[in-house]
């Protein structure tokens, strides 16, 4: 006889276990392919998009130079805009945007912890983004454009008070 103490595992099947068992539907190859076609049609709209994003990131950073002392809303706007980018940027095939991206996400994270706001190295980020979309650098990887990667990953460092470059 067990102890009263010994723990009785009880099996629940959840409604979703009980639907991805049922017969019917497509096969997963099938649904792969949906996806990458689907993947493929937003792809052609993805340049607008990133437009529209680095647009809304402009701004943010524009309202953070004329931003009070210790504001920190326009960098909480920036954060949200640059995670966008970040997030979708290399399913897109834009991995040297996602990377930019990323960078930016590290400068206003630290200034919403309290580093001082240098609106430079993030105006030199946004720049970057602008080059990153350009045909001849979207498909770059960060690997294959040291010197920008590298200098961009010290502006990172700069802007959150690390004294030692890639930490």
């Amino acid at each position: 006889m067990a102890a009263p103490d010994d723990p009785h595992l009880i099996q629940i099947e959840t409604h979703f276990q009980k639907m991805a068992r049922r017969s019917g539907g497509i096969s997963r190859q099938q649904a792969l392919e949906n996806a990458q076609v689907a993947i493929d049609s937003i792809k052609l709209g993805f340049g607008d998009w990133l437009d529209g994003e680095i647009q809304s990131l402009t701004a943010a950073i524009t309202t953070g130079k004329s931003a009070a002392v210790g504001s920190i809303d326009w960098a909480e706007s920036a954060v949200a805009h640059a995670r966008q980018i970040r997030d979708v940027g290399t399913t897109m095939g834009y991995d040297l945007a996602t990377f930019i991206a990323g960078n930016l996400c590290e400068i206003c994270e630290s200034i919403i912890a309290g580093a001082p706001p240098r609106i430079d190295l993030i105006d030199c980020h946004i720049g970057a983004l602008a080059l990153a979309k350009q045909p001849q650098y979207r498909h770059l990887r960060p690997d294959q454009v040291p010197e920008l990667s590298t200098g961009l990953r010290r502006i990172v460092d700069v802007a959150g008070g690390s004294d030692e470059p890639g930490k």
